[in-house]
């Protein structure tokens, strides 16, 4: 009986040191681990010299360069092998904006928020130039704008609006929202609906940008300055910039188009349309990249010893 309860004892006992073992050693683990996240992480430090240090990052622009040599160089630290900027392809001529002012000065000065598109051309220097609203619903409409825009800074009318949003930016979903997700019956889609909703949006933006090319290609042949644009996204701070149009070796520089944030283009909409006339004091430099059109991945081999860096 004495050896009976002794082994019942053992087999209760054994488990449960096992047991506090394991939580001894996975807390251990986590420990580490946070210790990485929170104490030895360069997480940061990688995003800062890719980002802020290394400044936009167009294809083959010299902001890519300094990005993807820093990525190198900081493989081949960490032990990795053969680093290197692996040709991928030709890509086309690639570009960097020099410097970039816009500014109102009348009807009163104001610095506004604007940065050039990818690809466009510059101003040659400073100019004061007047802003011409373009009214146009279609390309017949441009017509009456024809002989009129030399020298002249163009701003497309919006019809559209930014509708102010009280929410913030980021928040939290609650626990009854969570379950009423959840909870949600999926019905199938009306897929007639959504093909002629999205047939006319893909009209609308097609009409849209062919009344933008017919107008920049008046402007570039009577000697407009550039064409401002935004859209409803280019608000409190943020302006989103594309490119202004083609960058193979063999197209030309695109007409500088400007985007400005959407309280800076309305207020503008605003002045013109009570009759106050608006200048702009506009200089513009840019510069093309066209000795070398191959795109580049970086790429390395691990072929270290360190198990830690490896893992």
């Amino acid at each position: 009986m004495k050896y009976i309860k002794t082994y019942l004892l053992f087999f209760i006992l054994v488990p449960s040191v096992a047991l506090a073992q394991n939580e001894i050693i996975d807390q251990n683990i986590i420990d580490q681990i946070r210790k990485e996240g929170l104490e030895n992480s360069k997480v940061m430090d990688i995003a800062f010299h890719i980002t802020d240090a290394s400044g936009p990052r167009l294809t083959g622009s010299p902001g890519f360069m300094r990005a993807a040599n820093y990525a190198k160089d900081q493989l081949t630290q960490w032990g990795l092998t053969d680093a290197m900027l692996d040709r991928w392809g030709d890509f086309g001529k690639s570009w960097e904006l020099e410097k970039s002012y816009v500014a109102m000065t009348a009807p009163w000065y104001k610095s506004l928020e604007a940065y050039p598109k990818a690809w466009t051309g510059g101003t040659n220097g400073l100019h004061n130039a007047e802003v011409i609203l373009i009214t146009a619903k279609d390309s017949a409409g441009l017509d009456a704008y024809r002989g009129k825009l030399a020298g002249k800074i163009l701003l497309p009318d919006r019809s559209d609006a930014y509708k102010l949003s009280f929410r913030p930016d980021a928040r939290r979903y609650t626990d009854q929202q969570l379950d009423s997700m959840a909870n949600i019956k999926l019905q199938p889609a009306d897929t007639t609906a959504i093909r002629k909703r999205r047939e006319q949006v893909i009209t609308q933006n097609r009409d849209q940008q062919s009344i933008i090319n017919i107008l920049k290609s008046m402007a570039v042949s009577e000697g407009a300055l550039a064409v401002f644009s935004t859209n409803p996204r280019n608000h409190d701070g943020t302006i989103f910039v594309q490119q202004a149009g083609p960058y193979k070796i063999t197209d030309p520089a695109n007409f500088l188009d400007i985007a400005l944030q959407w309280e800076d283009y309305m207020t503008i909409v605003r002045l013109i349309k009570n009759n106050i006339p608006v200048k702009i004091d506009l200089e513009v430099q840019t510069r093309f990249f066209t000795t070398d059109t191959a795109g580049y991945n970086v790429i390395a081999e691990w072929k270290g010893t360190d198990k830690n860096l490896k893992d």
